[in-house]
């Protein structure tokens, strides 16, 4: 018994606060709270306090943060959570990396940004050692998310454009227990200088203020993983792309058909190289497709491998817009003098056939002009709408960024 007692995991329930964090039920707290309120500090709080979770793994922090942001951003996934509900939850966000191996590391300011980027969101990224991230830079940052602008008339309640502050920090230096951590600030009191951190990691801290330098110190240490310091990033997702369920269509996040994981950087950077290898300007469609065939030399892997499909949707709306995807792109390669057979080489989860991806791929190869001009100036049916179009060209840009970051080590 005392034997099998002393092998026993170790099991707790919370820590305790250090004395420089402030929790946020307890009555400073609370005196805080009321001072940020009165002084206009919570233009962030009641739209992340109504999503506020718990994070699912001990290393989801950026995940869970993440999830939090897009659902009070109101960023419609387009992809069914449960039912026929549409909802962020941490499953979703596989764009650019394994979860399986986020699980065990945890991830980076540089994956925070590929993610939120993935997801459409507007992303201005500061690493907290850069020239122009000084102590009065983030307290600028704060106060652009956090305060509300001042208004005469309280009767007013049009909404703000939003801004979220999420910072990447050492527990270490805020005198907590643990390393690397992400979290969003809702609140600034200027009374105190104080943010409100809402700790997605509740099983261990609760929400709780700090003293804003105090966070700031906390994201100067390096971060072992990146060899640079941590820091913030604001999110926001512009007002012309959220939608309503009046609506009829509305602009969609950046990528709502595929995806590209991190962990095929290696498959983009070889293919980045035979693009840079290419003399006469840029590659043409046979190229692509000889590649993509394993018919010129150095290709071992298929379209599939950079061009991950996600589940093809249930509901009707949603089966809609992918069938008229997919017809814009047999369009486009019929244009290209590709006949595409209906149902050869289709992938299971997205019933688009492997021309369909290694014409994405041509697509995010070859200039933004050029793709631009090609998709809006073929002579499209009536079912491939104005937002179809958009798309296609948000898809084969968030891939083109993808290849040209694959021998990059920062964004």
């Amino acid at each position: 018994m005392e034997a099998t007692a002393a092998k026993a995991k170790p099991s707790f329930y919370q820590r305790k606060l250090p004395d420089s964090c402030i929790a946020f039920s307890s009555k400073l707290g609370k005196k805080i709270f009321a001072s940020s309120l009165s002084n206009g500090g919570l233009k962030s709080f009641f739209p992340l306090i109504q999503q506020f979770t718990t994070q699912s793994e001990p290393a989801f922090c950026g995940l869970s943060t993440l999830v939090l942001v897009l659902n009070a951003l109101s960023v419609d996934p387009r992809q069914n959570w449960k039912g026929p509900w549409r909802w962020y939850e941490e499953s979703m966000l596989n764009c650019c990396l394994d979860l399986e191996e986020v699980k065990e590391t945890g991830i980076t300011l540089k994956d925070f940004h590929c993610l939120a980027h993935c997801q459409g969101l507007s992303v201005d990224l500061k690493y907290c050692t850069e020239e122009n991230s000084s102590l009065e830079d983030f307290r600028g940052a704060v106060k652009r998310a956090c305060v509300e602008r001042s208004s005469n008339d309280d009767d007013d309640d049009s909404d703000e454009e939003l801004d979220v502050l999420v910072v990447s920090y050492s527990r270490k230096t805020m005198g907590q227990t643990g390393s690397g951590h992400f979290s969003p600030l809702a609140a600034y009191d200027a009374e105190s200088d104080s943010v409100l951190i809402l700790d997605t990691a509740r099983f261990k801290y609760g929400a709780h203020w700090a003293k804003l330098s105090l966070v700031y110190e906390a994201m100067k240490p390096i971060d072992l993983d990146t060899g640079k310091s941590r820091g913030y990033a604001l999110l926001s997702f512009p007002p012309h792309q959220r939608k309503t369920s009046d609506d009829e269509e509305s602009l969609q996040p950046m990528s709502i058909f595929f995806r590209s994981r991190m962990s095929k950087h290696p498959i983009r950077r070889k293919y980045k190289e035979y693009l840079t290898s290419l003399s006469g300007g840029e590659i043409t469609w046979d190229q692509v497709v000889a590649y993509w065939t394993n018919e010129e030399d150095g290709s071992d892997s298929s379209p599939w491998e950079i061009l991950e499909p996600l589940r093809l949707p249930q509901n009707g709306e949603e089966k809609d817009t992918v069938e008229k995807f997919r017809c814009l792109l047999t369009e486009l390669l019929n244009a290209q003098g590709t006949p595409k057979a209906c149902c050869q080489s289709r992938n299971h989860k997205t019933c688009v056939s492997s021309h369909d991806a290694m014409y994405i791929i041509y697509l995010a190869s070859i200039s933004q002009e050029r793709r631009s001009e090609i998709v809006r100036n073929v002579a499209c049916s009536s079912t491939s709408s104005q937002l179809t179009r958009d798309q296609l060209l948000n898809e084969a840009e968030l891939i083109a960024t993808a290849i040209e970051t694959s021998d990059q080590t920062t964004f």
